[in-house]
């Protein structure tokens, strides 16, 4: 299937969800679960407890061999050599006008060895970038496991908790975050990333799909939730993380971002910063322009509202002159403050 046609994808673990009573949409080329019955019931769990998380539909590459480093300094930012065994990175890919192109976590899982996982839209973009790289006396391979694995999470404050007695003892006692490692799971080798995007403690497990089935049903036996992405979108933007869609579509530097002291890469280019908004009225499309009196300012991108705050957040790009916390602007009618990031922060400290 070429990145031109128009195709949608299906998990591969769609059946489970089913039985569960998800109702399905349509999310940058994937039918995903958007939720279960009651959206903010799985957002409520996944901020106070835990819930479980299908990410199958974010991509998954393994780039191994003894020039596989080469392949990824030449289409990641950031100090990629630097990256240890047994830990992980987030980084992005940007393009020749210091654009980003995808955001990514990269972890090396073996000496010559790396999982790079990213935005479910960016999938073929960036493998066609990798792939592009590869010269003819290079010893690299890249294998496309998106379709072939599935990508489980578990989040929020009792994630761990949860991980240690629901799915190995042989998790670390104390897994640092963006640490990653792999473990037995009922006889099946589990890979383990301490990560989150969701503003709260956790882990995403890549597996084939049988061991991703069996890992859900023993922490829906245990009592967790599994969240839609309607919930999931939720505590995102509470946190404040952005998304490839819609948040940096437009084409943003890592400075306009707010992501290079983030992840400690170059800023490229300034002028204006993607700002947290908190809204007076109702959610609004992303693409609707901000003003500030007269004059146009920037446009919103994520908006939601939030059942946890109660209240209407979003992101939006903003000129940089009117991007501090306390300016009031307005979005076509809708009056709009800029707040500092994040929205909620992390109560649970891997």
């Amino acid at each position: 299937m070429t990145h031109g046609e128009q195709h949608v994808y299906h998990l591969a673990l769609r059946d489970l969800h089913s039985q569960a009573g998800a109702v399905f949409g349509l999310a940058q080329g994937w039918s995903l679960p958007m939720h279960y019955g009651d959206a903010e019931a799985e957002h409520a769990a996944l901020r106070s407890h835990a819930g479980i998380l299908d990410r199958s539909h974010r991509s998954r590459f393994l780039v191994t061999g003894t020039d596989a480093l080469d392949v990824l300094r030449a289409v990641f930012a950031g100090h990629v050599e630097d990256l240890e065994e047994g830990r992980a990175m987030r980084t992005v890919a940007l393009d020749d006008t210091g654009n980003i192109r995808d955001l990514v976590l990269i972890a090396r899982t073996g000496g010559i060895a790396y999982l790079v996982t990213g935005e479910a839209a960016q999938r073929f973009e960036t493998l066609a970038r990798m792939e592009s790289t590869v010269q003819a006396d290079w010893d690299a391979t890249i294998g496309d496991r998106t379709e072939t694995t599935c990508m489980i999470g578990l989040g929020g404050p009792a994630a761990q908790d949860f991980a240690r007695q629901h799915l190995s003892e042989g998790l670390p006692a104390r897994m640092d975050l963006l640490h990653t490692t792999t473990f037995e799971f009922h006889g099946f080798r589990t890979l383990a990333m301490r990560t989150s995007d969701t503003g709260e403690d956790g882990f995403e497990l890549m597996v084939a799909p049988a061991v991703a089935q069996h890992i859900i049903e023993t922490l829906r036996a245990a009592g967790l939730p599994l969240i839609g992405m309607v919930a999931q979108e939720m505590a995102r933007v509470e946190a404040c993380v952005p998304a490839f869609v819609p948040d940096l579509e437009p084409g943003l530097s890592p400075a306009e971002a707010d992501l290079d002291v983030l992840l400690g890469i170059e800023p490229g280019r300034g002028g204006r910063t993607l700002a947290a908004l908190l809204f007076e009225g109702e959610p609004v499309a992303a693409g609707t322009p901000i003003f500030h009196g007269e004059a146009a300012v920037g446009e919103v991108r994520s908006c939601l509202r939030s059942s946890g705050l109660n209240a209407t957040i979003g992101l939006g790009i903003v000129a940089s002159g009117h991007a501090f916390p306390g300016e009031e602007l307005d979005a076509k009618g809708v009056t709009a403050h800029v707040v500092m990031k994040p929205f909620l922060r992390r109560r649970a400290a891997p």
